[in-house]
C-alpha cells in the first residue's frame, strides 16, 4: 500500500503562486490542496484536516491576518503549524505574523530551499 503523503493546505490568492509552490511541494513528496482567499482557506483546514498551513496575508476580503487569528481560536485548527507568506516589507512584519499566531514568517518572492527547510522543522516539532 503506498505512503499516505504530508498534506499542506496553501493560502493564496494569487494562482500562479499556487501553481509554482504547488508543483516545489509535490516535487518534493508532499500533497497540496490549494485555496484562492481567506474563507475557503478556513473551510478546508477543518475539511482536510492538513499537516501544515502556508498562509498568504496579503488577500481581498479576510486577510491572512484574520485567517490566522480563526485558525488558532478553533479547536480543530489550533495546532497547526501555519507559515505566514507575505510580500509586506515592513520591518518587524515578522513579529506581526507571530501575534496573528503564526509559527514562522517567509517573504516573497522565496527561495524554495528556504520555504522547505522551514516546513520539515515544523513538521519535525
Amino acid at each position: 500500500m503506498p505512503e499516505e503523503k504530508i498534506k499542506i493546505l496553501f493560502v493564496d490568492d494569487e494562482p500562479d503562486q499556487i501553481m509554482m509552490i504547488s508543483l516545489r511541494l509535490q516535487k518534493s513528496g508532499y500533497a497540496v490542496i490549494s485555496a484562492a482567499d481567506g474563507e475557503e482557506g478556513l473551510k478546508k483546514a477543518t475539511e482536510e484536516k492538513p499537516a501544515l498551513i502556508l498562509l498568504d496575508m496579503l488577500m481581498p476580503g479576510m486577510d491572512g491576518f484574520e485567517v490566522c487569528r480563526r485558525l488558532r481560536k478553533n479547536s480543530e485548527t489550533k495546532h497547526l503549524p501555519i507559515i505566514a507568506t507575505t510580500a509586506l516589507g515592513a520591518d518587524d512584519i515578522g513579529s506581526q505574523c507571530r501575534e496573528a499566531g503564526a509559527d514562522d514568517c517567509i517573504r516573497k518572492p522565496y527561495d524554495s530551499a528556504d520555504l522547505l527547510k522551514k516546513i520539515r522543522q515544523l513538521l519535525e516539532k
